[in-house]
């Protein structure tokens, strides 16, 4: 059976464990978010300089 000091030493280590997993998440939805942004701007520039006949054809 564990000791009273290890379920406590479990319980900060899934605390730790919690928070570098929101950390890393956080991490990629920001740059998750910055290349979809980067993915918008390019399809606004594309579609500023052909007509959207042409664009329709490619799709």
């Amino acid at each position: 059976m564990y000791s009273n000091s290890q379920f406590v030493a479990f319980e900060i280590m899934c605390n730790q464990r919690a928070t570098l997993a929101k950390m890393n998440m956080e991490r990629w939805q920001a740059e998750t978010d910055y290349w979809l942004a980067e993915a918008e701007e390019w399809k606004q520039f594309r579609e500023s300089l052909h007509p959207t006949k042409e664009i329709e054809r490619l799709v």
